[in-house]
């Protein structure tokens, strides 16, 4: 099963040793980058392919910008949020990950339903495109599962190792690389390191028992070690969570080099490790519309050995890193490369129960099975995800007197494996639930569920031509092809497709598919400028499209996005405003075909919508800001709104910033959306609402209010800060349509906290 894997590792790691080598050689003749923080990621004309340092100057040239927590850039080619560190550092939560440091951003949503930093409670989406249908990177670097391009919030990078963040709202150009551009991007970068030597200790203390503390290190620059810095932070968090029994503990390590490598050439070292441990459920989040009103919005797990909500029964302990090695070399004359090899591993450990929408005391999780068969008490599983990705991405760009050619090259591999063990939980022998219940018996009987192996290997080639016709005017074509093969080698498979026959699965698919762009930028005057994008999307299918008894016949190509998309940027003094429109039209939508069998293209939809930002900054250091969006995803197939797709979002505040003082009051509203659509036949909801057939289950929407108050004594400063002020508990999402037994997760209530750092 491993010898797919082992082939594409192999040749991967050929590539990615020559590409660094070569890169190493060419860069020991190469010049003393001037700030090299390791975010600098060069590629097309998106978020990542721009230097985050410049881009961040550029786009904070004048105060208001400067102090606005989110503003867009004179340059910019599609609709983008930029959130620089100050932002991160002074007004957002401590405990927080990279999903709290973009949510101030129009067009996003996603809350926790737990609070305290710990746990996989949070996701966003993105114009209501959901977590793996649009791009994230680090340091310029997609990443992401790789049954299909979803993330782990907890973990892989706490807000304390993010740098600065970019939400790009559209695919961006052909050198933004991923599998996943069909929604967008979000880009984080991570943290600069200083010239100076510095020490910086927080601790921080606040509700739900929370305790974290981050320490950082810079050693500045070191003449004795031919002008080298290093970044080493730790960042680590226990909390106990507002669900009951729900708490969890997180570590992460972050070392970060940067070395000249001669005159013309540098190279950026990374090295990130995370590893988290919590009590949850994997049958959740959530709970059922009884269990809510019995015990309450905080009801989670219990410590009662004999019910299913024993938190030893619900355990997830997560493990990953992310390397990089970065080496750039300028030629002169133009011409400068950039050669970034990286790899990033991820492992998933959980024990869970089967369901958790009984009540406690219940033994409410028993199958019946012939003899010798039974089983007696609380069914669960063992469940394991280990993945391990190479890549390596070649960039080559050439500056010509009116024009720049920014090109390319990407290379992956991956190799995952996945089981699913079931168990009676509570004497811990096997649960034989997929065995036969025939009689007498087949001697062959098993309490597998899953044992999978799979792989890819993907390239990329791009290439943007920046134009510059006039002075003010920047077009940029740009083209990409994409290939990926896919590989599912199963001794034992169990999809969750109507008429899959339950047994070994052997298979591969190669996606391939050319992308389109065009993007142009007009500056009317040097304060103010206009933009606008066509430009193609993708998203490559997932791994359960191979999960059916018969991969061979599928024939589907990856989901489109075609982006149209028009704004404006207006920053001059004290006053920065954007403002945009855009349409994007799906087509190539996956869905069994009628046998259940395989998987098929079918169906279109259409997403569309305004966004705007704007920003005042007064001279006595008081910022007032509002950003929002009008957004719409409808299934033009079906006539109908497309699932957790809110409706709109809007966000409005103010920033102070003036001598030792920090402070900020912000307010994030969410709007309604359609949580699912009920089947075939009328449904009563455990909360008594009679659904029709079709008809689809609303969700209100939530808001937060959020505010800071810092006081910086100099070697010493103090912070205190509240999140949901207001200790709304809406529902932010239910799981159905099953009635009863739907799963509602709500809004976590009010947290305080105080942090307390020194920094020398």
């Amino acid at each position: 099963m491993q010898c797919a894997q082992t082939v594409h590792m192999g040749r991967l790691r050929g590539i990615l040793v020559a590409g660094t080598c070569v890169s190493a050689l060419i860069a020991g003749n190469a010049f003393a980058a001037d700030e090299v923080s390791g975010a600098n990621t060069v590629a097309g004309n998106g978020s990542e392919g721009t230097n985050i340092e410049a881009l961040i100057v550029t786009a904070e040239k004048n105060p208001g910008a400067a102090a606005a927590p989110v503003k867009a850039s004179l340059d910019q080619m599609q609709p983008e949020s930029i959130i620089s560190h100050r932002f991160i550092e002074q007004f957002t939560p401590e405990t927080g990950d990279y999903t709290t440091v973009v949510l101030i951003a129009p067009s996003l949503s996603g809350i926790s339903a737990n609070g305290g930093g710990v746990g996989e409670t949070n996701k966003i989406s993105l114009r209501g495109f959901t977590d793996g249908q649009f791009n994230v990177t680090y340091d310029g670097i997609f990443y992401g599962d790789t049954n299909d391009p979803t993330h782990h919030p907890a973990s892989f990078f706490p807000s304390s190792t993010i740098g600065a963040a970019v939400v790009d709202r559209g695919p961006g150009a052909a050198g933004d690389l991923g599998q996943a551009n069909y929604g967008g991007a979000i880009h984080f970068f991570s943290p600069t390191i200083s010239d100076a030597m510095g020490v910086s200790q927080k601790v921080t203390y606040g509700s739900f028992d929370t305790i974290a503390t981050v320490t950082t290190l810079q050693s500045g620059s070191m003449k004795a070690m031919g002008g080298a810095k290093a970044l080493v932070s730790f960042d680590q968090r226990q909390s106990q969570g507002q669900l009951s029994e729900s708490g969890g503990i997180a570590q992460n390590g972050l070392v970060k080099i940067t070395a000249p490598l001669g005159e013309r050439g540098s190279v950026t070292l990374f090295s990130a490790v995370n590893y988290t441990r919590f009590y949850q459920s994997d049958a959740g989040p959530g709970e059922t519309f009884q269990q809510m009103r019995l015990f309450g919005k905080n009801f989670g797990l219990n410590e009662d050995p004999t019910s299913p909500f024993y938190k030893g029964y619900n355990t997830q302990k997560k493990h990953s890193d992310f390397e990089y090695i970065d080496l750039r070399y300028d030629f002169g004359g133009g011409l400068t490369t950039e050669n970034q090899g990286y790899t990033y591993f991820y492992s998933n450990k959980t024990i869970s129960v089967n369901t958790i929408a009984g009540l406690p005391g219940t033994i409410f999780d028993k199958p019946s099975f012939a003899a010798p068969f039974t089983t007696t008490d609380i069914g669960g599983f063992n469940k394991a995800n280990r993945y391990r990705v190479y890549g390596d991405i070649l960039r080559v760009n050439k500056d010509f007197d009116h024009a720049t050619v920014k090109a390319g090259v990407l290379v992956e591999t991956s190799a995952t494996d996945r089981h699913n063990i079931l168990y009676d939980l509570t004497t811990g022998v096997p649960d034989l639930k997929y065995a036969s219940a025939t009689t007498p018996p087949v001697k062959n009987s098993s309490n597998i569920k899953t044992l999978e192996d799979s792989s890819w290997f993907q390239y990329q080639l791009f290439v943007d031509l920046e134009l510059r016709p006039l002075k003010n005017l920047t077009l940029t074509p740009g083209f990409k092809y994409v290939n990926l093969e896919r590989k599912i080698d199963a001794a034992i498979e169990n999809s969750g497709v109507s008429g899959f026959t339950r047994g070994p699965v052997a298979g591969a698919y190669t996606y391939d598919k050319p992308l389109y762009f065009f993007t142009g930028n007009y500056k009317i005057n040097p304060n103010w400028s206009v933009y606008g994008q066509y430009a193609t999307g993708f998203l490559i299918p997932a791994l359960s499209f191979l999960q059916v008894n018969n991969p061979g016949l599928n024939q589907l190509a990856p989901q489109e996005s075609v982006n149209y998309q028009a704004g404006t940027v207006y920053s001059k003094g004290r006053l920065t405003a954007d403002f945009d429109l855009y349409r994007i039209d799906i087509s190539n939508l996956q869905q069994p075909d009628p046998t259940g069998k395989f998987y098929v293209n079918g169906g279109n939809a259409r997403y569309s919508g305004f966004e705007g930002e704007v920003a005042y900054a007064f001279p006595f250091g008081l910022t007032l800001f509002a950003n929002g969006s009008l957004n719409s995803g409808k299934s033009t197939t079906k006539d109908q709104a497309i699932t957790n797709s809110p409706k709109f979002t809007d966000a409005f505040g103010a920033l102070y910033d003036r001598g030792p003082w920090q402070g900020s009051l912000t307010f994030k509203q969410v709007g309604g959306s359609v949580a699912f659509y009920n089947g075939k036949t009328a449904t009563t909801t455990g909360e008594g609402i009679v659904l029709a057939a079709n008809q689809g289950r609303q969700v209100s929407g939530y808001n937060t209010l959020n505010a800071s108050i810092a006081y910086d004594f100099g070697h010493y400063k103090v912070k205190f800060e509240g999140v949901n002020l207001n200790d709304n508990r809406s529902i932010t999402s239910i799981t159905g349509p099953s009635g009863a037994s739907d799963l509602y997760t709500f809004q976590a209530g009010r947290q305080l906290q105080v942090t307390v750092q020194a920094k020398f």
